[in-house]
């Protein structure tokens, strides 16, 4: 019964939504997360990610609580409705937390300084040395689904990224990268991309390199040259 509730105001949300697509924009943020999370159920399908995937649970219990009480300006990279958690360890002060993503329809999971534009353009929106902290998790990667497999952006496109943001950071920041598959850590210095920007850095908890018994994902850390 408690099923068919939920299905039948799913289908009534998304219908009202097609049929005033600016209503969501007239809806408060608090309201409308609680509607595409416990009505539309829009986190159900990453329940079992959320609760036992080694590479989100070092995020949010490890990481980014590290993050937070170490740089006074961070910037995540990516919004989605397994990351709007995340702004709770800046509630002390929400302005020390932004986040950007190219979706527009991910904003509502962004944090109270949320920028719509892909990251490359992130120079457009910050001062130079603005952020202490830019956290890329999954970013820098692609999926491709014919073959079932990651594979990296062109490398100029990589070197373009990693310039702006090095122009947003202020010397000696740390860029944490979270790569889906640890073989795809070295093909930024393998490709010479670093240079001039970034160097590998062990000032934190976990060394140069975080990675999980069993789980292809890893996180490399990088100190801003």
């Amino acid at each position: 019964m408690l099923g068919f509730v939920k299905s039948s105001l799913s289908r009534l949300a998304y219908w009202v939504n097609d049929r005033f697509p600016g209503i969501k924009g007239l809806v408060p943020k608090k309201l409308h997360r609680f509607v595409l999370l416990r009505v539309v159920g829009m986190n159900d399908q990453y329940e079992q990610m959320l609760r036992q995937n080694p590479e989100r649970l070092f995020l949010q219990n490890e990481a980014l609580p590290w993050v937070s009480a170490s740089y006074r300006q961070v910037l995540f990279v990516g919004t989605a409705s397994y990351t709007y958690q995340y702004e709770k360890l800046f509630a002390d002060d929400p302005d020390r937390y932004t986040t950007i993503d190219r979706n527009p329809t991910t904003k509502v999971w962004g944090s109270k300084h949320h920028i719509v534009a892909p990251i490359e353009q992130i120079d457009r929106h910050r001062a130079p040395g603005f952020f202490d902290c830019i956290v890329l998790s999954g970013v820098l990667a692609y999926r491709i689904p014919a073959h079932g497999d990651y594979g990296l952006a062109a490398p100029d496109e990589l070197r373009a990224m990693l310039k702006v943001l090095h122009g947003v950071m202020r010397p000696g920041g740390l860029l944490l990268v979270g790569w889906n598959l640890r073989d795809m850590a070295q093909s930024l210095a393998q490709l010479g991309l670093l240079e001039p920007y970034f160097v590998p850095t062990d000032k934190t908890p976990w060394g140069t390199r975080k990675e999980f018994p069993g789980d292809p994902h890893v996180f490399e850390f990088y100190e801003r040259r």
